[in-house]
């Protein structure tokens, strides 16, 4: 019986009432430290120790996985981010995120994952990760970012 991957793809949106000069170094697997509660991110490589093209980052927490971050794409201009993520010997997937900003200072940050297992144990954990809730994970995100903006907001007017 020969090996058959799963793919599958998620998308979802969170809305920042913040600038994208604010947000955009916010999406960095080490900057990510400073407002996702129980994340930690170790820089294998990048220039800056922060997130640039070409950037290697390892995760385990606080998902248990262990995963390896390269980036892509990450443009400022472009208002893009864009990884390839490996979680050895199980699954990799794409991780790409758009920033759009309407006049009201609203930012709409557009989440797209597209998963594909690479060994059987990949296969039993993407059907897992198939089932999550996706939609509840970027709500905890954006309430996470909004009370990090939320909390600078409040120490600069001191």
């Amino acid at each position: 019986m020969s090996f058959a991957s799963l793919q599958f793809i998620r998308n979802g949106e969170i809305n920042i009432r913040a600038k994208v000069e604010d947000v955009f170094p916010l999406l960095c697997p080490k900057r990510e430290e400073e407002w996702i509660p129980g994340w930690e991110c170790e820089t294998i490589w990048s220039h800056s120790g922060y997130n640039e093209e070409g950037a290697i980052f390892r995760t385990t927490k606080p998902y248990g996985t262990e995963l390896y971050w390269n980036t892509l794409q990450y443009d400022i201009v472009s208002k893009v981010v864009d990884f390839l993520i490996a979680a050895p010997r199980r699954y990799m997937f794409r991780f790409k995120i758009n920033v759009a900003a309407a006049n009201d200072g609203l930012l709409t940050l557009s989440f797209s994952q597209t998963f594909t297992s690479i060994s059987e144990e990949g296969n039993e954990l993407l059907e897992q990760y198939k089932a999550e809730d996706f939609a509840g994970r970027l709500k905890n995100l954006g309430e996470f970012m909004n009370q990090y903006f939320q909390g600078k907001s409040r120490s600069e007017k001191r």
